[in-house]
């Protein structure tokens, strides 16, 4: 059950059956009434126009959170089976909302893509310190499934720095402005396009950037991308928004591994979930803006044969921990838990991190 859209089609594609339902239109950032009260309309609407497919499911698996109330609804009403999918360090709202669905006898997962997210709720309230709140980590996607190791060091000089992402405040490419006038040897490049987020901080990006940094918009093929512009170092600069400082958008972060995975070095912030990846990885981090400059002096002082054997070990840890494989497996093996009824909650232990 997917709301109508290319997803829907892809998967119908795939030969998946799909059952489009209309997309929940919510503003960006924070919610007001209108949006509650819209939310909720949305979901009784969907609860009440499917009750046939809620009723015969096996399990209803509900990824992301504008579905949640009506499994939550087949839960308490039809006596559904339900997990839920989690993706971000959420606010208090949120955090409420989880609370009261896991007191739901139909709830059987909350389900969580790093250990991150769990210590979040758990320090806020002690009922998520619960068997039912498991954790199944990120892991690469099809795409860099079968890409082997390239060597984007030795025989060439460091030039090709970059950042992948959605372009906004809270991703900060702005770091990037001052490093290239610092680095004026140095190519720069921002892969990614604004999205819902703010086309005026990119425009004021594109008009403030010296030479050396390139704007290559929104980016389909990522693993071509890198290979076209020679990318040899991914910065990941994120920083918590300045309306909401206590909170980390980097709940379960991807750009780390799909950019260590197709051979380039990464350097992160400490924030969030990326200082678990950098500590899995053995990554460069930072703590401020102006820490950057001094990681990239440093990659330019080594040599580079040191640079090719560090980013090799990097992307042998991420095929071992990360590769898509070793996903699949996971989410395999949360399903088959999930869908054992006879097993109860002993049967959704997490997932380990090996196949």
């Amino acid at each position: 059950m997917l709301p109508d859209g290319p997803c829907a089609a892809r998967l119908e594609a795939l030969g998946a059956e799909v059952v489009r339902v209309p997309p929940c239109s919510l503003r960006q950032g924070r919610k007001g009434t209108a949006d509650i009260l819209r939310f909720i309309a949305y979901n009784c609407r969907l609860l009440l126009g499917h009750v046939r497919e809620f009723r015969a499911a096996k399990l209803v698996y509900v990824n992301g959170n504008r579905l949640l109330p009506a499994a939550a609804l087949a839960g308490l009403l039809l006596g559904a089976r339900t997990a839920y999918h989690i993706h971000l360090n959420h606010g208090r709202t949120e955090r409420g909302l989880f609370a009261t669905v896991l007191r739901l006898r139909g709830t059987c997962a909350l389900v969580m893509p790093s250990d991150f997210i769990r210590r979040m709720l758990t320090a806020a309230n002690a009922c998520f310190d619960d068997p039912r709140c498991l954790v199944v980590e990120n892991g690469l996607d099809l795409r860099f499934a079968c890409i082997p190791y390239v060597d984007r060091f030795s025989g060439r000089p460091l030039r090709h720095v970059g950042v992948l992402g959605r372009v906004s405040p809270e991703k900060g490419q702005d770091a990037l402005l001052p490093l290239a006038r610092a680095f004026p040897q140095l190519e720069f490049h921002v892969l990614g396009d604004a999205a819902f987020s703010s086309a005026e901080y990119l425009a004021r990006l594109e008009k403030d950037a010296p030479g050396n940094v390139r704007f290559h918009g929104w980016v389909d093929d990522v693993p071509a991308k890198v290979e076209e512009i020679g990318l040899q170092v991914c910065l990941v600069p994120s920083r918590c928004p300045p309306e909401d400082p206590g909170r980390s958008f980097e709940a379960a972060p991807l750009v780390p591994l799909q950019m260590a995975g197709l051979s380039c070095l990464v350097a992160v912030r400490k924030l969030g979930a990326l200082e678990d990846v950098a500590d899995a990885l053995q990554l460069s981090t930072f703590d401020s803006d102006d820490a950057l400059a001094d990681i990239l002096r440093g990659l330019l002082q080594a040599t580079p044969q040191a640079l090719a054997a560090r980013s090799r070990t990097v992307f042998d840890a991420v095929a071992r921990r990360y590769s898509h494989t070793n996903f699949q497996h996971r989410l395999q093996r949360l399903l088959a838990a999930l869908l054992d009824r006879n097993g109860g909650e002993a049967t959704c232990a997490p997932p380990s991190h090996q196949p």
